[in-house]
């Protein structure tokens, strides 16, 4: 991954708080609104890898084969370096401020944790909506990633069913839920998650501008776009041909091939992950909450 020197900004207006008159002077005072410049901060994603056509004369292992666990390889790695890159966002866009701590919980190190003193596992839940609003973030369900400790508790309460004596489902049935193995937990939690409100996240692409033109040189270089499986973001990719000597290539000396033939390929894109502008940076409250639970908490 590499950070692009292009600039991108995008004007905002800051957060101001307001005096309410019981009185109707005559002059009106001015009030002006002030505002930024916020710059978006992209990151490069990008892998590449050769492929050559006359290896696999007489092999066992084909050209479509090989090529096909290339990609695959890098749509694993590369899901997982976007996805890392994501909750580590999220992560630092979380609030630092709570207006109110519902249900007895605590919360440090800008972190609510499971009150478990009193409450069963994942009462918690049930409590991130009432916290957000207390936030003035309003939504009727919120968007929650968490980690497979954070999915396993889910399992659980799902045996506690509308027909069961004691239903815990209302606490997360509006809730829309993914997971990712990329969240950990920290010494003494069981599970980890983030609660955000719907619609204050935001992800921006690009390509380079010859993958947009889709340029073709006459020494056969080539640019081009492409919609990853499984990502399902377009990358733009870039293709030449080359003669090299793979005489010493791979684990055995391929001594017949000491001028062949290769065909690059490479693919990327810059991504820009958004959250919410806060304009007092000294005490931020955002629309993301991060929660855990204890080991020992619940029963």
């Amino acid at each position: 991954m590499t950070t692009p020197n292009n600039t991108v900004t995008i004007p905002v207006i800051n957060y101001k708080d307001v005096t309410i008159r019981t009185t109707r002077p005559l002059t009106i005072a001015a009030d002006e609104n002030t505002s930024e410049l916020y710059t978006v901060t992209w990151t490069t994603f990008a892998y590449g890898f050769k492929m050559y056509r006359a290896q696999h004369f007489n092999n066992d292992i084909s050209y479509q084969r090989d090529f096909n666990k290339k990609m695959e390889a890098m749509l694993v790695k590369m899901t997982a370096a976007i996805e890392a890159a994501g909750i580590s966002v999220v992560d630092t866009a979380k609030t630092q401020t709570i207006g109110q701590l519902v249900g007895g919980h605590t919360f440090t190190s800008d972190v609510v944790h499971e009150f478990a003193a009193t409450y069963k596992d994942s009462q918690i839940i049930g409590d991130l909506s009432p916290m957000m609003g207390s936030n003035d973030f309003y939504s009727i369900g919120l968007d929650v990633v968490g980690n497979r400790g954070l999915e396993a508790l889910l399992n659980r309460m799902e045996g506690f069913g509308v027909q069961n004596s004691e239903n815990k489902q209302w606490q997360w049935a509006n809730n829309a839920f993914t997971f990712s193995n990329l969240i950990t937990n920290s010494s003494g939690k069981k599970a980890t998650g983030y609660a955000i409100n719907p619609g204050t996240l935001g992800l921006l692409s690009r390509v380079e501008p010859d993958s947009v033109y889709g340029t073709k040189l006459k020494t056969g270089h080539e640019w081009d776009t492409v919609m990853l499986p499984g990502l399902n973001i377009e990358f733009g990719t870039y293709t030449y041909d080359e003669a090299v000597d793979l005489s010493g290539a791979g684990n055995a000396a391929i001594t017949h091939l000491t001028r062949t033939g290769a065909t690059n390929f490479d693919f990327a894109v810059d991504l820009a992950f958004l959250t919410p502008y806060v304009s007092d940076a000294s005490d931020p409250i955002t629309p993301i909450i991060k929660f855990d639970f204890n080991i020992n908490g619940g029963t």
